[in-house]
């Protein structure tokens, strides 16, 4: 009989009954979350009892809320402490708010593929090129990720309203920011932004004067938001490999950004690899 005649109920049936695989029954045994009432050590046979019934349908809930097997287990034996329970379950929801923007981030990624499946009608003019000589107000830091630049920029135009230095217009000046380290980097990526100036001048930290010299560099200019950046820079690689040449740091120059048009089809960016001397 299912019940076993001794008021247990078999581990098939407590499945059915909690909508909890035996699996999964069997999994959160090992992991000390729903222990069976007895075993039968000659069949090795699961029985569970009537009262545990509540106890599985509250790890039915919490499994699907997402909770990760050690929470659970946490949960069940804190069940009497409504603080503990409190702080548990907050941690969890730091945890899936995380995920929901990691999800969100791979959405609006997965949107933008059809555009990389199709043919890009993208021209992209890979040249080099050789940039004049200027003098610069410069703002490096190691930031969180590259996304974190404008923060710099607010900083970096703080800092200069503050300063009397002379900013040269835009058109007249360039602005941009170079990306120091030798790799890209998922994080703490180190950043370094600047605007073209009048003349040298005595820098307060953490701005800093730079004279940079004249230099040739292999550039190809970017249309439009940065959705279309993998292809220029495919573009600037093999430009690279085929002339064989030794590059530094890779900077982008804003022809037009933000601060000029809020319409990302109207941005204008120089990827720029500074060309070494072999």
């Amino acid at each position: 009989m299912e019940n076993h005649g001794r008021g247990l109920l078999r581990i098939g049936l407590f499945s059915r009954l909690t909508a909890i695989s035996v699996r999964m029954l069997r999994h959160y045994q090992d992991q000390g979350v729903l222990a069976p009432t007895m075993i039968d050590h000659f069949t090795g046979h699961r029985f569970y009892s009537a009262t545990q019934l509540t106890d599985a349908h509250w790890i039915a809930r919490l499994r699907d809320a997402g909770l990760p097997v050690s929470a659970i287990r946490e949960v069940m034996e804190n069940r009497g402490d409504p603080e503990r329970l409190r702080t548990i379950m907050s941690r969890h929801g730091e945890r899936l708010a995380r995920e929901r923007a990691r999800l969100n981030e791979m959405s609006a990624a997965f949107d933008r593929i059809s555009a990389y499946l199709q043919e890009s009608t993208m021209s992209i003019n890979v040249r080099q090129v050789r940039l004049p000589a200027m003098t610069v107000a410069a703002l490096r830091r190691v930031l969180p990720s590259y996304s974190d630049e404008g923060s710099l920029w607010q900083e970096l135009d703080q800092l200069m309203k503050h300063s009397g230095v002379h900013v040269l217009d835009h058109g007249d000046g360039l602005a941009g920011a170079t990306f120091l380290d030798p790799e890209y980097r998922d994080s703490d990526v180190d950043v370094e932004v600047w605007l073209q100036v009048a003349a040298p001048f005595a820098a307060s930290p953490p701005v800093e004067c730079h004279q940079v010299p004249a230099r040739d560099a292999v550039v190809a200019t970017l249309h439009g938001n940065y959705d279309g950046m993998p292809e220029v820079t495919a573009a600037i690689g093999t430009y690279i490999a085929a002339h064989d040449l030794r590059t530094g740091p890779m900077f982008n120059i804003y022809r037009v950004s933000t601060a000029q048009n809020p319409d990302p089809a109207a941005w204008r960016t120089d990827v720029c690899f500074p060309v070494v001397e072999q």
